[in-house]
């Protein structure tokens, strides 16, 4: 679709009936308009229909620090924020001789209106890390200086990043990255700058409307936790059942190389988080063979799970998703052949698939391109992933060797819960966003929401972290509760999956109402409520009290597990 038929198509949404889910408010220090469209037909296309308001012209602070401001008025879910440098260091002599300090300083000045101003709102904060000028007082001799225009320019974007970065919930796009994407000859529109203030080419709005609804949409969303990928001309040159594992392409030189450079990807993608498993139409000794080969980055001991035989993808992954208690929502499938992507994309259309070019060099491109594989920084939780699913494997081959009586008392399940701390707000905005078997009402909250609510006093935010003597299973419990004249309504409550079953929901509960017994509170209340995937959770809560979905019910107390332990 062309630029002009992009723009041509949001005038058409803008003007429709629609139920919106995203209010956006966009504040910058120069004419942004030009962004809507693109935008807005990014966030249509993303599931998330939204009105998108421009605020007025260079006001940025006014706008965040006023609470009567038109953008506080206007009651956004999400605050976009894009200065310029060139902008804030008008009226400033530019760097040549002296330190950065000064446009520091300013640059930080708009970061702490922005912040506050996202927090009074109740926005998520999405801010636009400015570009470099391209104005160079000593043209390319600026680069020989610490305190020219680019060493400044870095200095003051390394600063906004560092600051905006450690608070939770706040989203920040590179605009250099976006320019460097496309050129700068593509980015820069000098002769509408001088006339109208818009600096930027369509091309680059489009790009950066593009990115910033991918941004959104890891606030909104639970990124995807597995990567299924083939194993013939994808992991390595060749069809390991014809050629043999000898004969496969992983030589150190040419495109056996690139072969190479993908496995090492997968491991990075693992160091933070992403699971990867193995699907491939093969027999599994010769597969195994393949992975035996000393070239090999990708070990077997890296797979969270694996299906080799002939039967069809969709298959593999449907069983696959099942072995690692995931859905296939949770899912990214990467093959070389079309038929497979085609027959995967037919049968399981949650899947994400991403299909290995036929160059394998390109491989890079096609995996970022795609934005299924896009994550926030990750948290302590995402880094032990690999690891605990590991840790999972080793319990389910010792409750096979167990008397089912005995499994539990034998597991030495010990659990602790606790007030989050800012450094723990990742994790349960996290666990909120992407729990949904387990989940009482399946509630979502962004982390700067979820902010304000552990400094409220009406409110009691709790995390539950789960240890067993195979391994730590990390912060996979949250509960709210809301203080409400002489008793409680359960606010949030759920459960990671890897957790289910093994007392640790009853700890929860009994937790629960043993603070409010200090609290002086007699009575808990919760509404049960009936989404597609929440069945356990409905099991659990009938059992306390919530017979029927959609009615506040009073809950009963259960007992603190007489096999678990406090930490």
């Amino acid at each position: 679709m062309s630029l002009l038929e992009r723009r041509l198509r949001w005038q058409k949404i803008s003007r429709a009936e629609r139920s919106i889910v995203e209010r956006v408010a966009v504040l910058a220090t120069f004419t942004v308009n030009p962004l809507v469209p693109y935008l807005g037909t990014a966030l249509e296309d993303a599931a998330r229909p939204a009105e998108v308001m421009v605020g007025p012209y260079n006001q940025v602070v006014q706008e965040c620090l006023d609470e009567e401001s038109r953008t506080a008025q206007f009651k956004p879910t999400a605050l976009v924020v894009w200065p310029r440098l060139e902008d804030l260091w008008r009226g400033l002599e530019w760097p040549l001789t002296g330190g950065a300090q000064t446009y520091t300083e300013r640059a930080m000045e708009l970061a702490e209106a922005a912040l506050d101003g996202a927090r009074r709102m109740s926005a998520t904060l999405l801010f636009v890390l400015p570009d470099v000028p391209e104005s160079r007082p000593l043209g390319i001799g600026d680069a020989c200086s610490t305190t020219g225009v680019f060493a400044t320019a870095a200095l003051v974007r390394e600063s906004l990043r560092r600051k905006l970065s450690e608070q939770p919930g706040t989203l920040i796009l590179d605009a250099e990255e976006v320019i460097r994407r496309i050129g700068t000859g593509e980015a820069y529109n000098p002769g509408l700058q001088v006339v109208a203030d818009i600096p930027y080419t369509e091309q680059l709005f489009h790009q950066v409307g593009e990115r910033m609804t991918r941004l959104l949409m890891l606030s909104r969303r639970a990124a995807r936790k597995l990567m299924v990928v083939d194993a013939d001309n994808t992991l390595w040159g060749g069809v390991v059942g014809e050629d043999g594992a000898g004969q496969l392409n992983l030589e150190h030189r040419g495109t056996g190389n690139a072969f190479l450079e993908f496995q090492s990807y997968l491991l990075e993608l693992r160091r933070a988080g992403l699971l990867i498993a193995l699907s491939s139409k093969n027999d599994e000794r010769d597969a195994w063979d393949a992975f035996s080969r000393p070239e090999m980055r990708l070990k077997r001991e890296h797979l969270s799970a694996w299906r080799i035989n002939w039967n069809a993808k969709s298959a593999a992954l449907r069983e696959i998703a099942e072995e690692l208690s995931l859905g296939l929502d949770s899912i990214v499938f990467v093959d070389d052949s079309p038929a497979e992507i085609a027959e995967v994309e037919a049968a399981l259309p949650e899947v994400a698939c991403i299909r290995m070019p036929e160059d394998p060099a390109r491989w890079l491109s096609a995996m970022q391109d795609a934005g299924c594989l896009d994550r926030l920084p990750p948290t302590v939780a995402d880094l032990t992933r690999a690891a605990q699913y590991t840790e999972e494997r080793a319990r389910r081959e010792h409750q096979k060797q167990q008397p089912a009586r005995d499994y539990l008392s034998n597991l030495g399940v010990r659990v602790s819960i606790f007030e989050p701390k800012s450094a723990d707000l990742p994790r349960l905005a996290q666990l909120i966003s992407k729990t949904n078997q387990f989940n009482l009402n399946c509630k979502r909250r962004s982390a700067t929401q979820l902010s304000s609510l552990c400094e409220d006093a009406e409110y009691r935010v709790r995390l539950a972290e789960v240890e067993d003597k195979f391994g730590q299973y990390g912060a996979v419990g949250a509960v709210i509760v809301r203080m409400n004249g002489h008793g409680a309504e359960l606010d949030t409550f759920l459960l990671s999956c890897r957790a289910m079953g093994r007392g640790v929901e009853e700890a929860m509960m009994a937790s629960i109402f043993a603070e409010l017994d200090e609290a002086g509170r007699a009575e808990l209340w919760a509404t049960l409520e009936e989404h597609p995937r929440n069945e356990p959770a409905r099991r659990f809560f009938a059992q306390l009290g919530c017979k029927e979905h959609g009615i506040t019910s009073r809950l009963s107390r259960p007992d603190w597990p007489s096999h678990i332990a406090h930490l």
